[in-house]
């Protein structure tokens, strides 16, 4: 049998046993600690590609899972990482840096910042990277974005770049500074409608609320690890294409009744429910009308254990 069948199996065997470990206090930790070695992935995929005999392919595999979390329950607890995977307060992971009295500091504070308008640029880039928390793009700007975010979590910061009609707009999370509860974290974007967007989000566990029904939407392409995503397209523009590569996610999308729509999915252990389409070979299905729509919509997915929702609307 293939690695790659198997690999999301092993995985999934691996992440319940962690489950039965905690609960038995044979290994103690928080489960955002264990979150934080989302890299793994990229490492665990990385193994998958590797122009080596699957066999060997296991044996790394487990080499790697084994290594990692005996790695954690040892760590020293002068150790700065010993707290970040081992304490929590109740129900809120608590990530307060201790000051030299064993007070609970933070600079966080909420947030807002703005882009000005430039009638010149007729093309922005978005860029957002961020842990956790819920995230919400939808509203109209009047300038080219209006950026909120309101939590203890931590703070964010923005860079601005101008490109060849159109801006490149950054924000993510300063780095070390990571505090508080994720459920506190609320970001909420508003774009200007003028200009055609690209999008590119990267988030941890996340809620994803995205209604871009009056947005110009070129790309949209999402980086994900345990989230929920609520999705809405309009039809502003001749063609979207959008691209998510998640791992055990709820994915709802909702594209117009009158755009035509493809959806490549390429996905392991996945509830799929793509009702309006009809299947047009393996992997591939697409609205009725999706040759002769004015507008297209283009989606790949390519996702593990998660739950993928297109409907029309």
């Amino acid at each position: 049998m293939k690695y790659r069948t198997l690999f999301w199996g092993i995985l999934l065997i691996a992440i319940g046993l962690l489950f039965v470990l905690n609960n038995l206090g044979i290994l103690s930790f928080s489960w955002y600690g264990i979150w934080r070695l989302w890299p793994l992935i990229l490492i665990f995929w990385g193994i998958s590609i590797l122009p080596i005999r699957d066999g060997i392919k296991f044996i790394v595999l487990i080499s790697v899972i084994a290594l990692t979390f005996l790695s954690i329950n040892r760590l020293p607890e002068t150790s700065p990482w010993y707290f970040r995977f081992h304490h929590h307060n109740g129900d809120n992971f608590n990530f307060w840096d201790d000051d030299e009295n064993g007070a609970k500091t933070s600079n966080n504070k909420d947030q807002n910042f703005t882009v000005p308008f430039d009638s010149v640029a007729t093309k922005g880039i978005l860029n957002l990277e961020a842990a956790a928390g819920n995230f919400k793009v939808s509203g109209i700007a009047k300038d080219f974005l209006d950026f909120s975010k309101t939590g203890e979590v931590g703070n964010y910061e923005m860079t601005t770049n101008d490109i060849t009609n159109g801006k490149n707009i950054t924000l993510k999370m300063e780095e070390g500074n990571v505090h508080g509860s994720f459920r506190k974290n609320k970001v909420e974007i508003k774009l200007n409608p003028k200009p055609s967007w690209n999008m590119k989000l990267e988030i941890g566990a996340a809620s994803l609320d995205l209604d871009l029904t009056e947005y110009k939407i070129d790309t949209v392409e999402v980086d994900a690890g345990a989230s929920s995503m609520n999705i809405k397209l309009g039809d502003k523009n001749p063609r979207t294409d959008m691209k998510f590569d998640a791992g055990a996610s709820s994915i709802n999308i909702e594209v117009p009744e009158n755009s035509g729509c493809q959806i490549t999915s390429e996905s392991f252990l996945v509830s799929k429910n793509f009702k309006g389409f009809d299947k047009k070979g393996d992997h591939i299905y697409e609205t009725p009308n999706f040759s002769s729509a004015k507008n297209k919509i283009y989606i790949i997915v390519e996702t593990a254990v998660s739950s993928i929702n297109v409907k029309r609307y």
